[in-house]
């Protein structure tokens, strides 16, 4: 194989898997190979996707809220995968994903909620609007969402929710 090939399927290779890519001299490339630092990409891609939510103040026993969760990809290039999360407390009785683009696909079990969001590029955004119908008690539920992005198309939903913290809250007022 020849030199431009090498470096071309190395390009394509680094790209693919996101990794920086690295730039060698002439005059380097024949001596030792010394490890690059590679930063976190969860970290990065943290800062780079911002997270919106709305939901009513308060509802009235027995009524429902709908909570509207808005993903957008700010900054991240390439092609990335969303896994939102939603812990919903006791104070609610059924869980429905009402409204979602047909790329996410969503799994509703018991008072957990979790969707996976394909094909987000930069400058895209998504939005999962989620119906929940309160219980019979007064008081202040609080409902936990979380985000983790991956740019790993064959990731399993099951093992990434795991790793995902409940960081955005929405505390509603049952009356």
């Amino acid at each position: 194989m020849s030199h431009l090939a090498k470096r071309l399927t190395a390009a394509a290779l680094a790209a693919a898997l996101g990794g920086p890519l690295l730039v060698q001299s002439p005059a380097t490339a024949a001596g030792p190979a010394v490890p690059a630092a590679t930063a976190s990409p969860a970290g990065t891609a943290a800062a780079k996707f911002g997270y919106e939510i709305s939901f009513p103040k308060h509802v009235r026993r027995g009524g429902s809220l709908v909570f509207a969760v808005k993903v957008r990809n700010r900054k991240a290039r390439g092609q990335h995968y969303v896994a939102l999360v939603g812990d919903f407390p006791s104070g609610f009785r059924k869980i429905r994903v009402v409204a979602k683009p047909r790329s996410v696909k969503c799994s509703v079990k018991r008072r957990d909620l979790a969707c996976w969001i394909t094909s987000l590029d930069k400058g895209d955004s998504t939005t999962v609007k989620i119906r929940a119908w309160a219980g019979s008690r007064r008081g202040t539920a609080t409902v936990r969402f979380g985000v983790l992005a991956t740019k790993t198309p064959g990731a399993s939903l099951g093992k990434i929710a795991k790793k995902v913290r409940l960081t955005i809250k929405a505390k509603t007022r049952i009356l």
